[in-house]
């Protein structure tokens, strides 16, 4: 008989390829452990949404990240109607499905927001690991090798330790915010598949750098990155980046997502312009989507939801500011 994480995934694989990430059943488990409440929908005519709940008492925000699937007119308005039905005050939602897809959703009228999730990524396609070597931009290449011969070492693994105390060093350097250790071991439990690569120096086996990729139907996702930048010579933060590519390659996977790049044509003024030139080294091709779009379906109840958004957001704030 199969589990309900077994069919959820597996009609999601019907209704697209790759079916995302985002939409999996181990995902929404991982939201329902950081204070969402999932809702897994299935909306009529093979269309579904996982769906996540968050809300002020009776008024409810509803959140698709990469949904519906599939991505359809028809899908749009069987999830609306839905939360019309569901007394659903404001429906956030960002469909896997290309920049012109948002004449859909004005039509029905959506409003573009901020997003959540990457509007733009880069994905490489997944060869033999001596071919995909020889594609890398020459920098790249060089880094892998001379991290190679040097002698740093990559453990596969689940440890998400190690990953929050190389990204707790990127959040010290760059004054970002990135998620708590608990986050990562949630992630690493529940994902359909979820791995860290850490890499250490040959000797002491201190951590230089840590990735963690998920993989699913066919796909592999490049979520979370960190390094300290200890002991640069040995190239850790490259070997650990190859590591998590070459290791999908080997087992059978079709492509590669990095997961975020800065939008086509954006300057050295874009926050992300240094990792978009680091990641494009590493070759595959840009794609962009429609991006987040939310519909207001009650006035009262959004203008709640969005003070309450204000409020969380300035208690976060107040908490880094002190520690």
């Amino acid at each position: 008989m199969m589990t309900g994480a077994t069919a959820w995934d597996g009609d999601l694989e019907e209704q697209a390829s790759p079916s995302p990430l985002l939409q999996t059943w181990g995902w929404g488990e991982v939201q329902s452990r950081a204070g969402w409440t999932i809702e897994r929908v299935r909306l009529g005519a093979g269309s579904m949404a996982s769906v996540q709940l968050r809300g002020v008492g009776p008024v409810r925000e509803a959140y698709v990240p990469r949904g519906p699937i599939p991505a359809s007119a028809g899908s749009i308005d069987a999830l609306v109607e839905w939360a019309r039905e569901a007394k659903i005050a404001k429906l956030r939602l960002e469909p896997e499905a290309p920049p012109a897809f948002g004449e859909v959703l004005t039509a029905r009228g959506f409003i573009k927001g901020p997003p959540t999730q990457p509007e733009h990524t880069r994905i490489l396609e997944l060869k033999p690991p001596d071919e995909m070597l020889a594609s890398f931009k020459q920098g790249r290449r060089y880094n892998i090798r001379t991290g190679l011969k040097r002698g740093a070492v990559v453990e596969e693994g689940k440890d998400g330790a190690e990953l929050a105390r190389q990204s707790a060093a990127v959040e010290r350097r760059e004054s970002i915010s990135l998620p708590a250790r608990a986050y990562y071991d949630l992630l690493l439990e529940h994902l359909p598949w979820c791995r860290t690569y850490v890499a250490r120096h040959p000797e002491t086996r201190e951590g230089l750098a840590a990735v963690l990729v998920a993989r699913h139907g066919g796909r592999a996702y490049h979520l979370f990155a960190g390094r300290t930048g200890a002991h640069p010579e040995l190239m850790g933060n490259d070997l650990a980046w190859w590591a998590g590519i070459r290791a999908a390659a080997e087992a059978g996977c079709r492509d590669y997502d990095l997961w975020g790049v800065p939008p086509p044509g954006s300057g050295p003024e874009h926050p992300w312009h240094g990792l978009g030139f680091f990641k494009a080294e590493y070759g595959g091709e840009e794609v962009g989507y429609a991006g987040a779009w939310e519909l207001v379906l009650s006035s009262a109840g959004a203008r709640l939801i969005d003070i309450e958004k204000r409020a969380r957001r300035g208690i976060r704030g107040l908490k880094r500011n002190i520690s």
